[in-house]
């Protein structure tokens, strides 16, 4: 390990808590701008803190943004290999397919993964999710299981999908925390997938259409994600863009904004509160990198093991969202164990460290264990189990 480790993590978290001077207490959290629809939320996708939000578990018809879920399933099948990209995939029938978005596939005749997820994605085919969903299951309904039981893994609570595409259904419903759940897994899990968002237009079967999301021409920042609308409910849109911080910040690093608005009025209103959502969060927040992932680390004891400690440590970037100008602001306490008991397992959470605010708690990074224990043997268990007991006992003493 370098020199340059400090060998202690309390040593390391005093360099942050010298910024926390008690006059940050109390502030204020910038406030968001009025938003034209009853349901919207906004994340820092580099940290996954929650910007800004307004009734984010107010259930409504996904749409087309279900698709999502479709391509999600998708490309989880070709990371796991059961698909690939130049695969040829048969058409759904004429019936198979809802009215509405598509790109236009002549039934029966063999297709891509890569056109249908372009046709997917950049136009929210139906016809394509079909595809999609009978390539990798079979059957819809059996694509449709996957697709609820991959919501739930997700931590999509409020969620239900009732087929591939999105199309109006008592059980096809969502919310926009879950909606964000979703984008930002999509933007985490796949960044190899998320220039497909990006696309404007498609031609496909000589037929040139463009995609709907209007902010992919407004601003070059945004690459992704959806839209979606339902006859009952309005107009939605899952969005995310990336922009460098501003010079003069501390450390110019790029940042990744994710906002899900539902129920706006018309395709124009929801491009516009969108953007208007990612200027907000890009405007008024800064990134702050407290500490690099393994840049510090500490010792624990371990009890009942081959060896007597094991190092802790962040194991990724401590990032954190804080107000433009704020970084005095913010103050930070660690919880873990005084001990551990073997077996230890590389990467198993031992503890966090919570940040706050002034008086609010606005984020949590795990600390982990950076190498495993093995147990010891009987004896050594045992000499072990005596410490324990002597220590239990000098403690109540």
């Amino acid at each position: 390990m370098s020199s340059r480790l400090i060998p202690l993590l309390a040593s390391l978290l005093s360099i942050i808590l010298s910024l926390a001077a008690s006059p940050g207490y109390g502030q204020s959290w910038p406030t968001a701008p009025k938003i034209a629809a009853p349901s919207w939320m906004l994340i820092d996708a580099t940290t996954g803190q929650t910007l800004a939000s307004s009734n984010p578990e107010s259930r409504f018809s996904p749409a087309s943004m279900a698709k999502m879920m479709t391509a999600y399933l998708t490309f989880t099948a070709l990371r796991d290999r059961k698909i690939r990209l130049d695969q040829g995939v048969a058409s759904p029938a004429e019936a198979e397919v809802p009215q509405g978005s598509r790109m236009f596939l002549l039934p029966g005749k063999n297709v891509t993964v890569s056109e249908l997820l372009q046709g997917l994605i950049t136009l929210g085919a139906h016809d394509a999710a079909i595809a999609l969903a009978k390539a990798i299951a079979t059957t819809e309904s059996a694509f449709v299981e996957s697709m609820n039981k991959t919501a739930q893994r997700l931590g999509m609570a409020n969620t239900r999908f009732a087929n591939s595409t999105g199309v109006p259904h008592p059980e096809n419903y969502s919310t926009v925390a879950d909606m964000v759940r979703l984008a930002n897994s999509l933007v985490q899990e796949f960044p190899e997938h998320l220039r497909e968002f990006g696309r404007r237009e498609l031609t496909y079967n000589n037929i040139r259409q463009v995609s709907r999301n209007r902010l992919l021409w407004l601003d070059n920042s945004v690459d992704g994600l959806m839209t979606g609308r339902s006859e009952t409910e309005g107009f939605a849109i899952a969005v995310t863009a990336h922009r460098p911080q501003p010079l003069g910040t501390r450390e110019r690093l790029q940042r990744r904004l994710i906002a899900v608005i539902a129920g706006a009025a018309s395709e124009e209103v929801r491009a516009q509160e969108g953007l208007k959502l990612l200027n907000f969060g890009f405007q008024q927040f800064d990134i702050l990198r407290l500490f690099k992932a393994d840049e510090s680390s500490e010792m624990i004891p371990v009890y009942k093991g081959t060896i007597g400690s094991a190092r802790l440590h962040f194991p990724r970037d401590v990032l954190v969202a804080v107000p433009r100008g704020k970084a005095e602001s913010i103050r930070t306490q660690v919880e873990r164990p005084t001990a551990l008991l073997a077996p230890v397992a590389l990467g198993q959470p031992v503890g966090r460290l919570r940040i706050w605010y002034g008086n609010t708690e606005i984020h949590q990074v795990p600390i982990s264990a950076a190498e495993s224990v093995k147990p010891a043997g009987l004896l050594g268990r045992a000499i072990d189990a005596m410490r324990l007991w002597w220590r239990a006992l000098s403690t109540e003493v």
